[in-house]
């Protein structure tokens, strides 16, 4: 049985349910596949490529056809019902890379001191040269000079010239770095062309001996404060990441790696505690272990329709089995290259394992998907995620709240394990939530909606200046400047300017914007998690439709969860309709990240799409060629290969 027979059940049903409220002279689904019926035409429409957040229809939301009314209707993009009109996108948000800028690692003030041994007075020199070929970011600059003066400038990695047994430890821990998702060169010596034989390229030279001598000591601290926290500072990559990770403290690191008695086993500790690493690395090997890509493209063309012949179908069967969709690889005879109904069946289970509409049709997203390489793909996501793990707090709680905005999903996890699960929607790709930490405080019970004064200007003053009672209508009240209700008649429509002196606030209610509950963490962002009455839009696979904050599918249970109440205690909360706040016992910290690759329930590692293109981001920088001040072109490959380019270089 094909190991993913399951979606094709899924398929099956969605189509099936689609049709079986058909009035009786209407086809069934295998019909309108394969038959002649009236409306076959209609079921199979080229699907509309274009980005599905920049289309007018929701023609990419699974089995869902709504108009533009009906886009509006659900929250989708600027009408008034949606509360985080405050949140100012900011596009796309992504970064063309630039590492930070890496110097000499040179002290002027080294050329008057003297040190006791021939060695030392190579590395002394060495380092007093300001040509010196040998480079570090600043912090990590500073580090290894005052590490340096301060030990007399003697060799830490080699005695009368030869080097240690911790040294070549050393050498093999940094040339290991592509199993942790790193790239090897960024770690090698300036003085080296390989992590092999490296006393015999520097014997007979003092000073070639001393660059190594230093290149290895700043090598190890480059590592371990990229192994610890990470190659790429965040905000180089997305501006919507707010994160600042937490790296080794480089004097700690120096120390550590000059006293005792393992670097290796000092550097391997320095990997993140989270249990997802490991499984992320282990991962990792096997990939790499199958070696390179055999993947042959499907050739582009037009759409290969059900009960069609094409050129193309042979190569579409084979790699139907060989992802595990059909189990019969070749046919004869003339249904060869007919897309026939098993082969239809198929691709349908496919289309849904994909988040694509099951339609059995060879389109071009279909085609698209089909032609992904899986194993790159896997590999690209991994080393993605292996990174953004390294930005984590050190510290997740715990107790705390774990939003995977790439993932759809929130979870409450208590020690380690997972409490409480619900599907979540987030932020558009052009108005994306943020990836920060911060702690929840507070739950607000039937929350009302303080309209922003930029929608006051550009949205309400027009709309009351045509239909001056829609305020009313609706469910919204003025309010002056100190809080006091006011009729929407003693306003001015006409004449509010940039800066309104009063507001607009939309009352508690079935109707409000936010729901019944809101759950606040302060921050910079404005961003919150809250209810919504636009429910409907949880079904949908890629729920990327609001504007920076996060919407809860269950929001009442969350309450109970995070406040420790039953369900009765959460119902009484929410009979009171005046508006009110209450306190968490203790506040909980929560996390918004953005993970394409996480383990599910059983501890299988699943992979999802990069919806804001973040991974792709990461990957140019991966790509970054510093000696030609731009990124590589094919930077799917530079990922899948482990070609990657840290943000920090020795030239």
């Amino acid at each position: 049985m094909p190991k993913h027979v399951s979606w094709l059940f899924l398929g099956l049903s969605v189509l099936a349910l689609n049709t079986s409220s058909a009035n009786a002279g209407q086809a069934n689904f295998l019909d309108l596949l394969f038959g002649n019926h009236h409306n076959q035409q209609a079921t199979f429409q080229q699907r509309n490529l274009q980005p599905w957040w920049q289309q007018g229809q929701q023609a990419s939301r699974f089995n869902k056809h709504g108009s533009a009314a009906d886009f509006a209707a659900n929250g989708l993009y600027g009408d008034s019902a949606d509360p985080e009109q405050q949140i100012v996108g900011l596009g796309m948000g992504l970064v063309d890379y630039a590492p930070p800028l890496a110097l000499p690692v040179f002290d002027p003030s080294f050329i008057a001191m003297s040190a006791a041994t021939p060695e030392a007075e190579a590395i002394r020199v060495t380092l007093a040269d300001k040509t010196s070929p040998i480079k570090a970011v600043e912090a990590e600059r500073k580090a290894v000079l005052a590490f340096y003066k301060a030990n007399g400038f003697k060799p830490v990695w080699s005695v009368d010239g030869h080097l240690t047994a911790r040294a070549d430890e050393l050498l093999k821990a940094l040339g290991s770095a592509p199993t942790e998702g790193l790239l090897a060169k960024n770690y090698l010596p300036e003085v080296l062309t390989s992590f092999d034989g490296a006393e015999a390229a520097v014997a007979g030279d003092a000073i070639k001996q001393a660059r190594l001598d230093i290149g290895l000591t700043l090598a190890g601290l480059h590592y371990a404060r990229q192994l610890s926290g990470g190659q790429f500072e965040p905000g180089r990559l997305s501006l919507y990441n707010d994160i600042k990770p937490e790296s080794a403290n480089a004097d700690e690191v120096l120390k550590a790696l000059a006293d005792g008695p393992s670097p290796g086993t000092y550097l391997t500790g320095l990997e993140p505690k989270n249990e997802q690493y490991a499984i992320f690395k282990s991962e990792l090997a096997k990939l790499d272990a199958s070696g390179p890509s055999t993947l042959v493209p499907i050739a582009p063309g037009p759409t290969i329709k059900p009960g069609k012949v094409d050129e193309r179908i042979p190569s579409v069967r084979a790699r139907l089995v060989a992802l595990g969709y059909i189990g019969t690889a070749t046919i004869d005879g003339p249904d060869a290259k007919k897309l026939d109904q098993d082969l239809v069946i198929g691709v349908m289970a496919f289309q849904t394992a994909n988040k694509m509409k099951p339609n059995g049709a060879v389109d071009a997203a279909t085609l698209k998907a089909l032609n992904k390489d899986e194993a790159a793909d896997h590999h690209g996501k991994l080393v993605a995620s292996m990174e953004r793990l390294r930005w984590l707090p050190k510290n997740l709680g715990t107790r705390y709240v774990f939003v995977n905005q790439a993932a759809f999903d929130v979870n409450v996890m208590d020690a380690g394990k997972s409490v409480w699960k619900s599907r979540v929607i987030v932020g558009q790709p052009t108005k994306q939530t943020y990836s920060f930490s911060d702690q929840i405080q507070t739950v607000v019970f039937n929350p009302k909606w303080g309209v922003p004064a930029s929608i006051i200007v550009n949205e309400y003053g027009p709309k009351m200046r045509k239909d001056p009672s829609y305020l009313d209508r609706n469910g919204f009240i003025v309010v002056d400047q100190s809080g006091n209700e006011i009729g929407s008649n003693a306003v001015d429509w006409w004449h509010i300017g940039k800066n309104p002196n009063f507001g607009i606030q939309q009352l508690a209610g079935g109707d409000n914007a936010l729901g019944e509950l809101k759950f606040l963490f302060p921050n910079s962002h404005d961003i919150y998690m809250h209810d919504t009455p636009t429910k409907k839009l949880f079904a949908d696979n890629v729920r990327a439709f609001s504007h920076g904050c996060v919407r809860v599918q269950n929001p009442r249970e969350f309450a109970q969860v995070l406040l420790g109440w039953n369900k009765d205690q959460v119902e009484k909360g929410l009979a009171i309709e005046d508006t009110h706040s209450v306190q968490l016992p203790q506040k909980v910290p929560v996390h918004l990240t953005y993970f394409t690759a996480w383990t599910d329930d059983t501890g299988k590692v699943q992979y999802y799409e990069d919806i804001y293109g973040r991974d792709g981001a990461m990957a140019k920088a991966f790509a970054y060629d510093p000696t030609a001040k731009k990124t590589v072109s094919n930077t799917t490959d530079v990922v899948a290969q482990s070609s990657l380019t840290g943000g920090i270089i020795q030239n």
